[in-house]
Order: C-alpha cells, then sequence, then structure tokens
C-alpha cells in the first residue's frame, strides 16, 4: 500500500513538468525525464501527461490545504497549464491520445503475470494501480478538452474487464488524505487488491 504523500511534493514537481512541457509536447517520446534530484529518495517522476494530470487533480482536490502562498503558487502553475494547452492543443491531444494505448498495453504483463502466476499478483498490484488512474486521467483530460475519443473506449473497457476479475473490493489503497480526490465510483480500482 502506498502511504506516503506530499502535497508540496506534487506541487513543486507540477512546476518543474510545466516549465519542460512545451519541449515534450513537441517531442516524439512518451516520457520526458526530468533534472535529477540529488536525493535518491526523491527521484523525480517522468514527465507525461498522465503524470502532469494527476498532480493537477490531486493539487485541485486538495488546495484547500495548502498555505496562503503556495495557494497563489498552484493558481500560477493552473494558469500556466491552461495556457500551455491552448496555445499547444494540438501537440496535447496528440501526446494524450499516444499516452492512453501505450499505458494501456504496459498493464499487459500484468494480466498475464497474474493468470500465470496468481501468488505474485497481489505484490505486483501498485504500479498498477497508478498506471490505470494514469489512464484514467487521460481519458478525463480528452473530455475536458473536448478531444476525439472514440478509439480509447474498447481498450480501457477490456484493461478494466480484467481489472474486476482480479481484484477484492477492499480499503482504499493509497494514503488516507488521496481518499477524498478519488471518488470510489469512478476510481474503483484504488478500493481493493488482487485476491
Amino acid at each position: 500500500m502506498t502511504r506516503r504523500y506530499s502535497l508540496a511534493r506534487d506541487l513543486s514537481e507540477m512546476q518543474q513538468m510545466l516549465e519542460r512541457l512545451p519541449e515534450y509536447l513537441l517531442g516524439d517520446k512518451l516520457t520526458l525525464p526530468l533534472a535529477a534530484n540529488f536525493s535518491r529518495r526523491s527521484a523525480l517522476p517522468q514527465l507525461s501527461l498522465g503524470n502532469l494530470l494527476l498532480r493537477r487533480r490531486r493539487l485541485r482536490c486538495l488546495r484547500d490545504t495548502l498555505n496562503p502562498r503556495q495557494q497563489e503558487r498552484l493558481a500560477a502553475e493552473l494558469e500556466r497549464h491552461d495556457a500551455l494547452q491552448g496555445e499547444w492543443t494540438l501537440h496535447y491531444g496528440n501526446k494524450l491520445r499516444g499516452e492512453l494505448p501505450a499505458r494501456l498495453r504496459q498493464m499487459r504483463p500484468f494480466f498475464r503475470d497474474c493468470q500465470d502466476d496468481p501468488s505474485g499478483c497481489a505484490s505486483a498490484y501498485p504500479p498498477e494501480a497508478l498506471r490505470r488512474t494514469l489512464i484514467q486521467e487521460i481519458l478525463l483530460a480528452i473530455n475536458e478538452f473536448e478531444y476525439d475519443q472514440r478509439e480509447t473506449v474498447a481498450g480501457v473497457a477490456e484493461a478494466d474487464r480484467a481489472l474486476r476479475r482480479l481484484l477484492k473490493p477492499g480499503e482504499f489503497i493509497w494514503a488516507p488524505e488521496l481518499r477524498t480526490v478519488y471518488p470510489s465510483g469512478e476510481f474503483w480500482w484504488l478500493f481493493g487488491w488482487p485476491a
């Protein structure tokens, strides 16, 4: 279970991602490494729209828990995100539509491994729960920014069927402070564990 969470870290990472967003949108890679942090425990995540949107959701939902200075910083970063999305709308949409099937493909080995060795399925689940959450953020952004989503539905439905077969409903699996960010109806895979 993921139990540690830092809203301040999310804010810092979102800021760093937005600084590199134009470069990322113009590139042809699924992810873009951010500058390494000197502390091994706090290595930065890769820049992708899924990773950026994940932080955007958390920060927007939990903004009232930030101090006034952090709230001002967040408001500026959210404004910067929206401006960049508007300026690079075609590239942004292409990246969303490219990342979604790539994330779905990344889940396939997990499903195969769980079929071959059900006993190892639970220990391998946390990265898949994150991956499915990134997929959801991409789907929500495709809808929010009104990009074409016809091609996305079948692959997600197939992955969800496989996940539902594996998961036993239960408690929220991430840090308790994130519980309000992820409603159980929309993010059901965060409320259970492979049996």
